[in-house]
């Protein structure tokens, strides 16, 4: 698996989701994932300065915002 990791977060870059049902991952082991597709109206309201978020299984929220200097 193909990864680069931001220093500062929890954040990765990978080359495509893995099954994170139970099993070691790049974050350690994880009980559940989702795949979330962001369109082009997504990257213009982050390129806006909007925030996005992210119904996660039905328990939790990601906000997710362009960093600076982007």
């Amino acid at each position: 698996m193909t990864q680069r990791q931001d220093k500062h977060t929890n954040v990765l870059i990978v080359d495509q989701p893995f099954d994170a049902d139970g099993n070691e991952t790049p974050f350690g082991q994880r009980w559940g994932g989702e795949r979330f597709t962001l369109t082009p109206e997504h990257l213009a309201a982050l390129q806006a300065g909007k925030t996005i978020a992210l119904d996660v299984m039905n328990e939790y929220v990601v906000f997710l915002k362009l960093g600076d200097g982007v």
